[in-house]
């Protein structure tokens, strides 16, 4: 008997919550464009040169390369003006792809 309090308990939580609300979504952008990569791009975000900022790391699956954009700005308002290819020993990092 003790199922049915706790079942009251879950139908008036579900009763009383509300519906999710989403903002709209921005684009990132590269020297005020959206990045555009085609489909199934895969961005990460770290601070990868060491400068304290948070910069954008992006695979690439159309041709599997990965790009680095550095972020000139703030962590609360990242801005990226270019990209470089990422490269290993002058050899450009390509992943499997496709």
């Amino acid at each position: 008997m003790k199922i049915i309090p706790i079942l009251l308990v879950l139908a008036a939580g579900l009763c009383m919550a509300q519906a999710p609300a989403y903002q709209s979504f921005l684009y990132m952008e590269c020297a005020g464009n959206p990045i555009d990569v085609g489909n199934y791009g895969a961005p990460c975000i770290a601070d990868w040169n060491g400068d304290g900022e948070k910069d954008m790391i992006l695979g690439i699956f159309s041709n599997g390369n990965i790009r680095f954009y550095g972020n000139v700005n703030t962590n609360d308002s990242p801005v990226f003006n270019s990209y470089t290819t990422m490269k290993a020993d002058g050899i450009t990092i390509t992943l499997p792809y496709g």
